[in-house]
Formats: structure tokens, sequence, C-alpha cells
């Protein structure tokens, strides 16, 4: 029995051991003297790279315990403000461009507020007489049932996603696969073509 334990008062030395930090063992570190370059060695003064230049705020028992953000100015009524410098608040969406990507594949290009942009894309498809099967606004996604190429329906992802300036819209057979150039260029010429709004 107690040679039991001697091996568990001994593993629990060993484990005891292992848990010490010598994180605070630099409170004990002796001091060295100074440097002493060798008689004849040319020395120079050290500048400090990135001096600390002289404050002349207050001190801070002086500074106010709350600071107030200064408001901008607005704007004087009349004021004659170039309308370059005046930033653009989209409200609706503006007509669709039809252009390629890097691959050469026909997109839709749209700027504009996102949700006119998916209402007026809902108005062109049902103009253009395309059966929509569902829709997710939350992905940006219709799905729409066309007729492939051999004239057997099925169903294909319209997607609408954002980019830097605008909304791109790209057709797919599925996730991972783009629909036929043909197909594609077809329904975005019936889009544009039936888009709401002022005809260009």
């Amino acid at each position: 029995m107690s040679i039991i334990r001697g091996v568990c008062v001994a593993a629990f030395a060993v484990v005891l051991t292992a848990c010490a930090s010598k994180g605070e063992d630099y409170f004990g570190a002796q001091d060295l003297p100074p440097l002493v370059f060798p008689a004849g060695q040319e020395t120079r003064q050290v500048k400090p790279l990135f001096p600390i230049p002289p404050t002349t705020a207050a001190a801070p028992a002086e500074w106010p315990k709350k600071f107030d953000v200064p408001r901008p100015r607005p704007l004087a009524e009349g004021a004659d403000v170039p309308a370059a410098n005046v930033p653009a608040q989209p409200s609706g969406s503006e007509r669709p461009e039809l252009s390629l990507d890097g691959n050469g594949y026909s997109v839709l290009t749209i700027r504009g507020d996102f949700n006119a942009i998916w209402d007026n894309l809902e108005q062109a498809l049902k103009a253009a007489g395309v059966k929509v099967e569902d829709r997710d606004q939350g992905l940006g996604q219709y799905y729409l049932s066309l007729a492939d190429t051999d004239g057997k329906k099925a169903t294909y992802q319209l997607r609408v996603t954002r980019g830097q300036s605008a909304y791109t819209l790209t057709l797919q057979k599925d996730d991972d696969t783009l629909a036929s150039q043909e197909m594609t260029r077809t329904l975005f010429e019936s889009i544009v073509a039936r888009w709401p709004g002022d005809k260009p």
C-alpha cells in the first residue's frame, strides 16, 4: 500500500513541476553593467528612429470628461452646389445592359436599388411569357422553366449577384453549370426589350 502511495506522490510531484510558469522570472534577473566599448573603437550616438515630438496639449487631468463631436455644417438653401458634388441616391433602377463577362458569356448588368431591380425583373419576365416556377429574393434567384435546345422543359436559375457598382444577372442550368450562350442571349434580349420604364 505504501508503494502505491509513494508512486502517486512522485507522479503528482512530476506533474506539478511541469505546471511551473517561467513568466515572472525576469523579476529575479540580475542587472548587468552598461556596455563598455574597447579602447580605440569608434562610437556614434544612436538617434531614435521615430522621435516623439514635444506636446503642447493640456495634461490629461485638464481634459474634458466628455467630447462633443462637431456636427457638419448644413448646406445653405439655394446654395450653388455643382451637381457633380452631390451623390445620386439610387431609388429605382436603370435600364439593363447586355454585355459579356471575362469568359465571353452573356451577362445582364443593371445599376440601381435591388428591390426595384427585383420588381422590374419580375415584370419583364411576365411580359416575356417566361414561366417562373419559384423565386428567392434572399438568395437573389429566380427558378425559370425554359425549353432546352432539344425542346424539353427544364428548370434554370436566373441569379442576381451584387457587383462593385451594379448587379449582374446570369443564367445557370444548375449551381455549377452556365446555360448555353444562345439561350442566355435570347432570354436577356427579351428582358431588355420588355424592361419597365422609358424605352431607350
